[in-house]
C-alpha cells in the first residue's frame, strides 16, 4: 500500500496544479483510491478498469473529447500537471490512455477529479455523502460496490 500521507500529499500538489484543489476533492479522492484499489491493485482482477482510481480508458477518452475539449485552458493545465504531450488531448486513443491511466499516477489523480467535477452535484461533506454520490456516479448501478462497504473500507483503513 501507498503511504497514506504521501498519497494525500500528491492528490494535494496534483490538484493545485489544476486549479481544482479543495479539502472536500481531496479526501472524497483518497477515498475513493482506498475503496478502488486499497492503493494496492493497478489493474482490475476481472475488468477493464486500471489505476489505484480503476477508471477504464474509454472513461479517459471520454472526458477529453467531451469535456475537456470544450475548456481549453484546464486541459492545458492537466496536460502539464501530468506531464503529457499535447497531442494525447488533442486525438486520444482509447490504448494509450489504457497505459497512461496505468502508469501516470498524476493522471490518475486528475481523472478521478475530473470526473467527479462532471457531478452535477457539490462534492459530498460527509462520508455518508461520499459513499452514495461514489455508487451512484463513480462505481453506477453496474458496480459490485455498495455505499454500506465505501464506508465499511474507509473506516477500516483511512
Amino acid at each position: 500500500m501507498i503511504n497514506p500521507n504521501q498519497i494525500k500529499k500528491l492528490i494535494k500538489r496534483v490538484l493545485q496544479k489544476i486549479d481544482l484543489y479543495s479539502p472536500e476533492a481531496a479526501e472524497f479522492i483518497y477515498n475513493i483510491g482506498l475503496v478502488e484499489s486499497r492503493y494496492i491493485y493497478i489493474q482490475q482482477i476481472s475488468g477493464p478498469a486500471v489505476g489505484v482510481y480503476q477508471i477504464e480508458p474509454w472513461v479517459g477518452v471520454d472526458t477529453i473529447n467531451n469535456y475537456l475539449q470544450y475548456r481549453e485552458e484546464l486541459m492545458k493545465k492537466v496536460s502539464k500537471a501530468c506531464y503529457l504531450n499535447w497531442s494525447y488531448f488533442t486525438s486520444p486513443v482509447e490504448k494509450d490512455w489504457e497505459y497512461i491511466l496505468t502508469t501516470n499516477l498524476a493522471a490518475q489523480i486528475v481523472f478521478c477529479r475530473l470526473h467527479l467535477r462532471r457531478i452535477p452535484k457539490k462534492l459530498p461533506r460527509t462520508l455518508e455523502e461520499q459513499a452514495q454520490q461514489w455508487k451512484v456516479f463513480y462505481n453506477t448501478a453496474k458496480g459490485k460496490g455498495t455505499p454500506e462497504k465505501f464506508c465499511e473500507i474507509v473506516q477500516k483503513y483511512g
